[in-house]
Parts: structure tokens; sequence; C-alpha cells
């Protein structure tokens, strides 16, 4: 009876967690970002290649094309390594 109840209650939460991404699905925007580049929601490879930032505390759906977030990867990591090599200098 326990592992019953138990399976029960993990397939009603994950109902809840599927509810949850689709309303976050439903909030995808239609382009990039950064370069406005379209999204099609429809397209298998677009939605396995593009990105997508979720902040569920404001609420926030946002979309990045491969190529922009490629380059603010290379941002990030630029700014890491600046501030890595300044914590060296004053070491």
């Amino acid at each position: 009876k326990q592992r019953r109840a138990a399976a029960q209650a993990e397939r009603k939460h994950g109902n809840n967690d599927l509810a949850e991404k689709m309303g976050i699905y439903a909030q995808l925007p239609d382009c990039c970002l950064m370069c406005e580049a379209p999204f099609d929601k429809t397209d298998r490879e677009m939605l396995s290649s593009w990105n997508v930032v979720v902040r569920e505390k404001e609420g926030i759906v946002r979309l990045y094309c491969p190529d922009c977030w490629t380059a603010a990867c290379q941002v990030v990591e630029q700014y890491e390594q600046e501030v890595r090599d300044e914590n060296n200098s004053q070491s």
C-alpha cells in the first residue's frame, strides 16, 4: 500500500511540474533577445539548439540563438579570466 501511495503521489506531483513547464513554454518569446532572430516553436532543430533562461522568481523567460549564446559565454569567460588575473596580481 505504501509503495502504491508513494507512486501515486509522485505521479500527482509530476503533473504539477509538467503544468509549470508548459506554462513556461507558453511564455517563450518569438525571437532572440539579443539579435531578434525569429524563433519557430514547431522546429525541432531550433528547440534543441537555442538556449532558454528562466528566472522563476521574477517570471522572466529569455531566449537566445546559438550565435548570441556563444558570444555571451565568451564575454563571461573573458570577465572571469580578468577577475582571476586581478586576484592573482593582488596575492
